[in-house]
């Protein structure tokens, strides 16, 4: 077995977990809304924001496509 085999079978035992990841990045997004609105450009408070903002992307464009593969993988 490959070393990539062996992490995506590590990553996919993991599968259940998941949606509880992207469930709680979705929230996050959500919550985002309300900082990103209220503050006024330019604030140390808004630039944090925008890094989370990034961050909460990240987990979503990272977690999602994993998901999906995990479910095709096992359906295969």
């Amino acid at each position: 077995m490959t070393r990539r085999n062996a992490l995506l079978d590590a990553i996919c035992s993991q599968r259940d977990q998941i949606p509880l990841i992207l469930a709680v990045c979705a929230v996050m997004g959500l919550l985002l809304v309300f900082p990103l609105v209220l503050l006024e450009r330019g604030t140390a408070g808004y630039t944090i924001a925008v890094i989370d903002g990034l961050l909460v992307l990240g987990c979503l464009a990272l977690f999602g496509p994993t998901y999906w593969y995990c479910v095709k993988r096992e359906m295969d």
